[in-house]
């Protein structure tokens, strides 16, 4: 995964995380990706660019 927006939006839409963690109940289990949500959007240029109005 790519540390973007985009790219984390993606992997929960398709509930990537929960298959390469094989975690149990398959992809009916829930993840909690609150931090890693947070680490992408402080972290992210993009994300950075969108809340100072400068993004492209």
């Amino acid at each position: 995964m790519h540390p973007s927006p985009e790219c984390l939006h993606a992997a929960e839409r398709r509930r990537a995380f929960v298959r390469a963690l094989r975690l149990p109940g398959g992809s009916s289990a829930p993840l909690e990706a609150g931090p890693l949500r947070d680490h992408v959007l402080t972290a992210s240029p993009e994300a950075r660019g969108a809340e100072t109005g400068t993004g492209t």
